[in-house]
């Protein structure tokens, strides 16, 4: 069967296979030998299996994702749709005069997608513009390999949840200060005109609290 890697992180290897008549993207999570040999299949298997479920239900939810055609728990496989596509992250950095009305709708959607994942009770890890694709006119959220499903919908008085909410709107801010420091707030802002349109003002105005509260503790303990 004829492989092509495309890509190797620190927890999978991502591949190309012709698999019955299609090409499909593989991500196949490696055996850490740091580990346990029971504790490592464990977690390969619980995030590959957590990663699927939250995929598929991403896809019920109306996010465009990359659709899964096969998952084998066994050898912490899955495979899925290819997709051919421009990384968000890659118009962002090559905006160096400012950023078209297209540009700014793709960083809403994500927002808006990143709060209908949120309102599900879905956490996805890692939203950053790195893990977003352009795909003709359709923006995809791809790698949901540190997803968690909480299995309920944000509340008010549910501060651990509004927390672990908060803790992925953190990480979607560092990922726009580091790509572009001088426009971070604003692409955040836009960001974030799109995740109020789904989770609403209140709830909105919590998690972005939080998000405060963590970043100030951050720069305490640097200090």
């Amino acid at each position: 069967m004829n492989r092509k890697i495309i890509a190797i992180g620190a927890e999978a290897v991502l591949y190309l296979e012709d698999w019955l008549g299609l090409t499909v993207l593989v991500k196949e999570r490696l055996p850490k030998g740091y580990r346990r040999v029971e504790f490592d299949n464990y977690i390969r298997r619980s995030r590959t299996i957590n990663e699927t479920r939250a995929m598929i239900r991403a896809r019920e939810l109306g996010i465009h994702v990359p659709r899964i055609y096969d998952v084998d728990p066994v050898n912490m496989r899955i495979r899925m749709e290819y997709l051919n596509g421009v990384p968000l992250v890659r118009l962002l950095m090559s905006s160096s005069n400012g950023f078209n009305a297209a540009i700014i709708s793709y960083i809403r959607t994500m927002g808006s997608y990143i709060g209908v994942l949120h309102r599900n009770g879905i956490v996805h890890g890692d939203p950053t513009p790195a893990n977003v694709l352009i795909v003709g006119d359709k923006l995809y959220i791809i790698d949901f390999g540190l997803s968690e499903t909480l299995g309920r919908a944000p509340t008010i008085q549910d501060v651990r949840m509004l927390y672990k909410l908060a803790l992925d709107l953190n990480v979607t801010l560092r990922s726009l200060e580091a790509l572009r420091k001088d426009q971070s707030h604003f692409l955040f802002a836009e960001f974030l005109s799109g995740y109020e349109s789904v989770l609403g003002f209140e709830l909105t105005g919590r998690v972005k609290a939080i998000v405060n509260k963590v970043r100030k503790m951050v720069r305490y303990s640097v200090r």
